[in-house]
């Protein structure tokens, strides 16, 4: 039998400094899903302390590799998305712009890792006015560049190990 346990940091806590804006060739580097995620309810006030203002919620979130055009590798996350293939759901709509096509009924998502994409990458604000890098736009690598789209072999360093923290 297993002992799990909860993980002493998060997922994305050594991302580092993120790609700068723009499209960029992507790799698939894991699939992350966390489950009873804590979240407000729409239009219910910031920072409530009241239980009655939240619910409860599965999400999946992609963490991709990218190769900028210096030569660094860096990572990037896709937003938190509600676990749901939902016609209306956002990760349905995330994945069909991705594979080219809608995800079938019963779709390993961690199957997903390894393979490309091309993303577009734009300059956000956050609700403290605060600008970060997100995932404006994904879809397929044409056939021609799959080639340049970088391997998740080279997002690992042989002296420590994997730098992504699964």
């Amino acid at each position: 039998m297993a002992i799990l346990t909860t993980p002493k940091t998060s997922a994305f806590s050594n991302l580092g400094e993120p790609p700068p804006k723009g499209m960029h060739l992507a790799v698939c580097l894991d699939v992350v899903d966390t489950f009873n995620d804590r979240v407000l309810i729409y239009e219910r006030p910031y920072g409530s302390e009241n239980e009655d203002d939240y619910e409860y919620k599965n999400h999946e979130t992609f963490i991709f590799g990218v190769k900028c055009k210096d030569g660094s590798l860096r990572k990037i996350t896709s937003r938190a998305m509600p676990i749901s293939l939902h016609e209306k759901s956002n990760l349905r709509k995330f994945l069909t712009s991705w594979m080219g096509e809608s995800p079938k009924d019963g779709l390993d998502s961690s199957k997903l890792k390894g393979k490309e994409a091309q993303l577009t990458l734009i300059e956000a604000l956050n609700k403290k006015g605060n600008t970060y890098i997100r995932i404006e736009a994904i879809s397929e690598v044409m056939e021609e560049l799959k080639s340049k789209v970088p391997k998740v072999e080279d997002f690992v360093d042989n002296n420590s190990g994997p730098e992504i923290p699964f």
